[in-house]
């Protein structure tokens, strides 16, 4: 295993054990000026196919801050995992979606339409200020931006997660914008 592999499972580790003691009270807090910012970023976007992803182990919860952009006229949708070595699909979600848990228990509507998202909002495990994203380390993420019509890709995460570099490779595909509760780094 290369030095760079072992340093992001550590960061990883790390980051995601931070992510899930993170204070219920404190986060809401950072949550709620979170997407007030992300609020001002998608106000300046055409309306039009938002992707998301649902929470787990301790991720932003974004799923009530969709559900207003759906009141805005937006739509949504939520990641399916085709093949591990294959970009994520993407299928209409609203409130009404029939849900099923798929790969690694993830939540999947199961009565809609795949759709090809215009922007995506992308959970952070760490970011640099270069826009460069730590994530799971599955890589999907990386596979379904690599793509000639890529959508804007923006991470969200909180600030404590920046990171001095994420010691970026060749396959790793920087957001166009991160989030965060006090910054929005473009």
């Amino acid at each position: 295993m290369n030095t760079w592999q072992q340093w992001r499972i550590e960061q990883r580790l790390r980051l995601t054990e931070q992510r899930l003691e993170f204070a219920n009270e404190l986060r809401v807090l950072h949550q709620v000026a979170l997407f007030k910012k992300l609020q001002s970023v998608i106000d300046t976007l055409p309306k039009g196919v938002i992707g998301f992803y649902w929470p787990v182990r301790g991720e932003i919860d974004c799923r009530d801050f969709i559900y207003g952009l759906i009141k805005q006229g937006w739509q949504a949708a939520l990641p399916k995992i085709i093949d591990p070595q294959q970009a994520l699909q993407f299928r209409q979600w609203g409130p009404e979606s029939i849900m099923q848990a798929e790969v690694w228990d993830i939540p999947v509507p199961q009565n809609t339409q795949v759709i090809q998202p215009d922007v995506l909002l992308i959970p952070l495990v760490g970011f640099d200020a270069n826009l460069h994203r730590l994530g799971n380390g599955g890589g999907f993420y990386d596979r379904t931006l690599d793509v000639s019509a890529k959508p804007l890709s923006i991470g969200i995460g909180f600030e404590w997660m920046l990171l001095e570099t994420i010691q970026p490779q060749p396959h790793d595909i920087p957001m166009d914008i991160i989030v965060t509760e006090e910054n929005i780094y473009s």
